[in-house]
């Protein structure tokens, strides 16, 4: 199992919120360049939660949910997803890539954005990681699933729970215009490797 957050000190639970905020915000900036438009991602909260609560984090186990998922490699291992209710997605596609078809349930095209803003946002957001930790972390090819929250969540984690039964979460919300558009970022640390990211960051303990 990865560490328990029984176990875990506010000082290091801080310190997460901390590198949150700020991978969040280089994020922010990538998705800026993308769309050539102020782009500022805000993080309502980053704590740890167990498993079983991720779903109802998304609005329950019966609401439509898009998310991209990426393998973090490198020298603290674990996966990364990126999550909306297909609402948000929908939204987030026509400000990101104005014209693509929305329907991320049916449309290829959709879910080809939501696997661009995946790959964009998961790579920047390690990159900040890598620069405060200075650990070699990179992201795998995004894969992109639209269903249910209770099944794809369910999904994305059932070969994790051997691995942890506590996430890092990370609630985010895009600043796009006057548009708000809320996500969810959600990291499974592999045995050992969140240990070894607040070890580089001075608070291992």
């Amino acid at each position: 199992m990865g560490e328990s957050v029984d176990k875990l000190t506010e000082l290091q639970i801080d310190t997460i919120r901390e590198i949150s905020n700020i991978g969040m915000g280089n994020a922010a900036t990538a998705l800026s360049q993308m769309v050539s438009s102020a782009v500022n991602i805000t993080v309502p909260r980053a704590d740890i939660v167990d498993v079983a609560d991720i779903a109802l984090m998304m609005g329950g186990e019966e609401v439509p949910v898009a998310a991209s998922y990426v393998q973090v490699v490198g020298e603290a291992r674990g996966h990364l997803v990126l999550a909306y209710q297909t609402d948000d997605a929908h939204r987030l596609i026509e400000l990101i890539a104005p014209g693509t078809p929305l329907d991320v349930m049916e449309d290829e095209m959709a879910r080809s954005a939501i696997q661009e803003i995946g790959n964009i946002l998961s790579s920047s957001f390690l990159r900040s990681l890598s620069d405060l930790t200075r650990l070699n972390l990179l992201p795998t090819v995004p894969a992109v699933a639209v269903d249910f929250a209770g099944s794809i969540l369910t999904y994305i984690v059932a070969s994790m729970y051997e691995i942890t039964e506590q996430l890092v979460i990370v609630q985010t919300e895009f600043h796009i215009g006057s548009e708000t558009i809320n996500g969810l970022c959600v990291f499974v640390p592999e045995p050992g490797a969140l240990q070894t990211i607040l070890s580089s960051l001075g608070v291992g303990g």
